[in-house]
């Protein structure tokens, strides 16, 4: 009985466990992902002899890491209290236990097939459908009338931390300064605030009952998200997938035919959502940038956290952070849409 089996078997009634099909003489699985943002082991619970797991136990891989989870558990209960439609679509959370230092979050297993690039090679539309009505329906937390201070939260902030975590020589700040030149726009522009996801890609996608999309990993979410934020980053993985494009050059080149280009496929599906939001939707080039400049900015909570504490995985050195950051496929994407960005407006 490992760790996660202990822990579980003691609570078993107060987790509620029997009622999702879980015995006690329960089956795990553990998966301890390797890239460097990973921050969980994750445990599949079966019942045995039963190919489909009934929950999930997320554990911190370093003691005192316990941010991820805990924003997990509260943003799940708020999806569920504020967006009673999602339903199936998301995780319910059976509770959360504290184990030493650590806190193991448990929470029901989403029933479906995995929305991976194969799926999305075969129906590509069927995916982008699933995915629209999923973001569609998440909902609006503040009016844009209130929410006029958006930009500092959502851009300032997070694009400072990034810089002064990863300078690389002072090519982050000006990185950084570029990309404010290229948003001021979108400063004194009133947005709504809206429940945000902010990985809706492999593997945290799956197609359940009537297609429905099925969302698991919610440890990047905000109820203080940009509109349209996560449809880009949805979009650019259905684009790279059905294109197959896994190396960085076809995927720049992905963004540019079905983002980018004015004619693109994708760039329409951002348009209409962006006015179902009631977004300006001259403003989608520059919510573009914004998205993967927050998206990049969102490595150093990955990377970085916030409680440090012995353990297992000690945290990464500055070389090797830096590696990380420059090595990442969203800040190379960050850089080519900015690239974009500027070179339209020499051009007009």
């Amino acid at each position: 009985m490992n760790l996660i089996e202990r822990v579980l078997s003691e609570r078993y009634d107060e987790l509620g466990l029997a009622a999702v099909g879980i015995p006690r003489r329960m089956q795990t699985a553990l998966l301890t992902p390797r890239f460097p943002a990973s921050r969980h082991v994750v445990a599949l619970v079966f019942s045995p002899g039963d190919p489909r797991p009934r929950a999930v136990a997320k554990l911190p891989r370093r003691p005192g890491d316990n941010l991820g989870v805990l924003l997990e558990a509260d943003v799940l209960r708020r999806v569920a209290e504020l967006a009673p439609s999602a339903g199936t679509a998301v995780p319910v959370v059976l509770g959360t236990v504290d184990v030493g230092q650590q806190v193991l979050l448990v929470e029901t297993a989403v029933d479906g097939v995995e929305l991976d690039p194969p799926a999305v090679r075969r129906d590509r539309d069927l995916a982008v459908r699933a995915g629209t009505a999923f973001i569609d329906g998440l909902p609006v937390m503040t009016p844009a009338e209130q929410n006029r201070n958006w930009y500092d939260a959502a851009l300032t902030r997070p694009l400072d931390a990034l810089a002064r975590a990863v300078p690389l020589g002072g090519e982050t700040a000006d990185l950084v300064a570029r990309t404010h030149a290229v948003l001021e726009p979108l400063r004194e522009v009133a947005l709504p605030a809206v429940f945000e996801h902010g990985d809706l890609s492999h593997p945290n996608l799956f197609l359940g009952a009537e297609d429905g999309l099925r969302v698991i990993d919610w440890e990047r979410a905000t109820a203080a998200g940009v509109p349209g934020h996560d449809l880009v980053f949805f979009l650019q993985y259905i684009s790279e997938s059905s294109r197959s494009a896994v190396d960085r050059d076809a995927q720049r080149a992905a963004l540019d035919a079905d983002l980018w280009a004015p004619d693109g496929w994708a760039r329409a599906v951002l348009a209409a959502h962006l006015e179902r939001r009631g977004v300006p939707v001259e403003l989608l080039d520059a919510l573009v940038v914004g998205s993967w400049a927050r998206t990049a900015a969102g490595l150093v909570a990955r990377l970085v956290p916030e409680d440090d504490g012995p353990g297992d995985g000690e945290p990464l050195s500055p070389a090797a952070l830096a590696g990380t950051v420059r090595e990442s496929r969203d800040v190379d994407l960050w850089w080519h849409v900015l690239g974009r960005a500027e070179e339209q407006a020499v051009r007009s």
